[in-house]
């Protein structure tokens, strides 16, 4: 049987119960080695924690001979081993299976810990790694509320470890949802041909953006029922309030729960918000406020919402649209007051493309993250800029949440003026869980 979790997560209790596993296991930090070692072989071997649908997302982008699956850590034993027995047919290995994740993620010879977990594990079980010296991939949103995401940063910058956040749509990409290419969106804005301050609106039905604000709604008053043998649920729970365990609480329906997650905002948001972030030059702002317009929601599970919008302290405003709002993705992309931008990167009036590209495009970015890791060196979406487009997402999953308008201090480490909402910025996590 699977031993029982020891919350505790300090360095040495963890490094001290890593030398007890398993017969001659020495688990030694990556950066003991020297943050300029390379595994001769060149060899690059991961670490899955969390097992559900989207962890094989990262198995895809991690095939061939130079990848190595080590483990593979969940609460539900069977999440565990089905994915163990996809990676065994691909790389003739099978790899080892937890339900602890700090059985693993100090393996030696591991490289990458993906954390593929419900958000509100994302920045304890990131922050572990990277005090190890591991390289992170973690799943978006970086994390469940605005205090974890400060806190995250901190302890990742002070590892110096890569770190990348599974949202790629400032990374040289094609095309933003048929918008268009990242880098021409920013040079359009950069170039202030439409004037300033700008409005942006982020809505569901504008090429392919979909909010899923229907999709991930929380189910209330519902009956308790008996935790299945094969999950951990209180491991599940984790740094959240232990709440009774349903089916619909657990696993792909998890999105629905606050506890858990934030609905459509904590789903997609990352993906659709840390675009918006770059393309409107915001890298390293934090919105002043947020105000949605939505029903009540209730204290367990999400609801649906209307629109947030939020204001940035010099005026430019982000307008999210829900498929909830009439004529939700009828609107300009980005409009200032010279000028609007629409998809396809259609301007009005029509001489302002061309105009802008007069300016140069903006520098690329590093998007090769096992590149990153390889040679020790920054990935072009880091956990600062992540921790932005995030607090984007918690600021509005916070107005959502109580119905009214949310402002945050300029340095994002308080909610002004609203003691329930600054609850919420930085819990109290269940003990001893800390990052």
């Amino acid at each position: 049987m699977p031993r029982k979790p020891n919350p505790s997560l300090s360095r040495r209790s963890f490094l001290g119960k890593a030398a007890l596993l398993g017969a001659g296991l020495t688990i030694v930090p990556r950066h003991v080695l020297g943050r300029g070692y390379i595994p001769p072989s060149e060899t690059l071997n991961h670490v899955l924690v969390g097992c559900g649908g989207i962890s094989g997302e990262h198995l895809a982008q991690t095939r061939g001979s130079e990848h190595r699956w080590l483990a593979c850590a969940d609460p539900d034993d069977n999440h565990a081993a089905n994915r163990a027995g996809q990676i065994e047919k691909a790389q003739g290995r099978r790899p080892r299976t937890v339900r602890d994740f700090r059985e693993v993620i100090g393996l030696a010879d591991a490289d990458i810990v993906h954390v593929c977990t419900p958000p509100h594990w994302h920045g304890f079980i990131a922050a572990a790694a990277a005090r190890l010296g591991k390289a992170v991939w973690c799943e978006k949103p970086l994390t469940r509320t605005i205090g974890e995401g400060l806190a995250l940063v901190d302890v990742v910058e002070r590892a110096g470890v890569p770190f990348r956040v599974n949202t790629w749509f400032r990374l040289n990409s094609t095309g933003y949802y048929g918008v268009g290419p990242a880098r021409e969106i920013r040079r359009i804005v950069a170039s202030g041909v439409l004037g300033g301050p700008l409005t942006m609106r982020v809505a569901s039905g504008a090429g392919g953006i979909q909010w899923k604000a229907n999709l991930w709604v929380g189910k209330t008053n519902l009956e308790p029922q008996p935790v299945p043998k094969h999950l951990d649920w209180d491991l599940y729970c984790g740094p959240s309030p232990l709440i009774p365990y349903h089916p619909h609480r657990a696993h792909g329906s998890f999105r629905g729960y606050w506890n858990f997650d934030q609905g459509g905002l904590g789903d997609m948001g990352q993906h659709f918000l840390d675009p918006a972030q770059y393309f409107l030059g915001k890298d390293g702002e934090y919105p002043v406020s947020a105000e949605a317009d939505a029903p009540s929601q209730d204290a367990l599970a999400c609801g649906a919402w209307k629109t947030v919008t939020l204001m940035y302290r010099d005026g430019t405003k982000l307008i999210l649209e829900s498929e909830l709002c009439p004529g939700h993705g009828t609107r300009p992309f980005i409009e200032g007051p010279n000028g609007k931008l629409w998809p396809n990167l259609r301007t009005d009036p029509v001489h302002l493309a061309a105009k802008a590209r007069e300016f140069p495009l903006p520098e690329r970015q590093e998007d090769d993250f096992h590149r990153a890791v390889r040679e020790r060196r920054p990935f072009g979406y880091g956990a600062r800029e992540a921790h932005h487009s995030c607090t984007v997402v918690n600021l509005a999953a916070l107005s959502v949440r109580l119905g009214r308008k949310v402002t945050l201090a300029e340095d994002a480490r308080a909610i002004v003026g609203d003691a329930q909402a600054q609850r919420l910025h930085s819990p109290e996590f269940r003990a001893p869980w800390r990052i």
